[in-house]
């Protein structure tokens, strides 16, 4: 008599352990996907603010660009000035 409830006990603990098991591996296989899911994301963001870092760098080169060509043509206006005047001075 005793026998059989221990059969039972064991039974029922094979049986829980078979489901632990079988939800630890549905965790690890989601647990997976979600690690693929995460490096795609982050590669793709990697790939978009690349992106976005190139157009800003090209965007602030165009505005150095035209700040220089404002400021030597400034220059160019001083310096014409300083000549004219110092050479209406010396008439």
């Amino acid at each position: 008599m005793m026998a059989r409830p221990h059969e039972e006990r064991t039974a029922r603990l094979e049986g829980a352990y078979e489901q632990v098991a079988d939800r630890l591996n549905s965790l690890d296989a989601n647990l997976g996907e979600l690690r693929r899911e995460l490096g795609t994301g982050l590669s793709d963001l990697r790939s978009e603010m690349n992106a976005g870092l190139g157009s800003l760098r090209s965007e602030m080169h165009a505005g150095q660009r035209s700040l220089i060509v404002a400021m030597s043509g400034q220059t160019a206006l001083i310096i014409g000035a300083v000549v004219g005047v110092a050479f209406a001075m010396h008439r």
